[in-house]
């Protein structure tokens, strides 16, 4: 079953999650950058779905409410976690033993994902919601709470950070 069918309100909770996990998964990952990060909120997306499900499901697009509530839940842990830092615990020795191991290259060690994470939450789901979920502005309005105004300027300054850093990257690499 598509997503597509499974948006209709006859569809089950069920049917809906095994129709949207890939797509939302990958806009998770791509808003948080971190695969085990990306994978629980998405799981507590789904549980606010699943709670209000008949609601959303009449509603006729059970995918932009998901998409909605996973966007606002990666834009709070970003928050969340600037506020909060984690403290390594630990001897000194296990701190040493860990920086010795080799790290190993994801599939987001590039010079775009840098620049990318180094965007302000906002930045960043705007660009994710355009250019991966292929929303209009309008859509992404409506997703984050924001005017279209807004919409257009966090797309424009971030596309200009974007340009900036990967420039300066360029310059700088080899």
């Amino acid at each position: 079953m598509s997503v597509r069918e499974a948006r209709g309100a006859e569809a089950t909770f069920d049917e809906f999650v095994n129709a949207s996990a890939g797509s939302l998964l990958r806009t998770a990952v791509f808003l948080v950058y971190d695969r085990h990060l990306a994978e629980d909120l998405l799981q507590i997306a789904y549980e606010r779905v699943a709670r209000r499900w008949k609601r959303v499901a009449a509603g006729g697009n059970p995918e932009a409410y998901a998409r909605k509530v996973l966007v606002n839940l990666a834009i709070d842990e970003r928050k969340r976690r600037s506020r909060w830092r984690d403290t390594p615990v630990g001897s000194v020795a296990d701190l040493e033993r860990v920086a010795r191991m080799p790290q190993v290259a994801g599939p987001g060690d590039g010079e775009l994902e840098e620049a990318l994470r180094a965007l302000s939450a906002k930045q960043r789901a705007v660009l994710v919601l355009r250019y991966w979920c292929d929303l209009n502005e309008e859509e992404i309005a409506e997703t984050l709470g924001i005017s279209r105004g807004t919409v257009k300027s966090h797309t424009a300054r971030a596309m200009t950070a974007l340009r900036k850093r990967m420039k300066e990257g360029g310059a700088h690499g080899p």
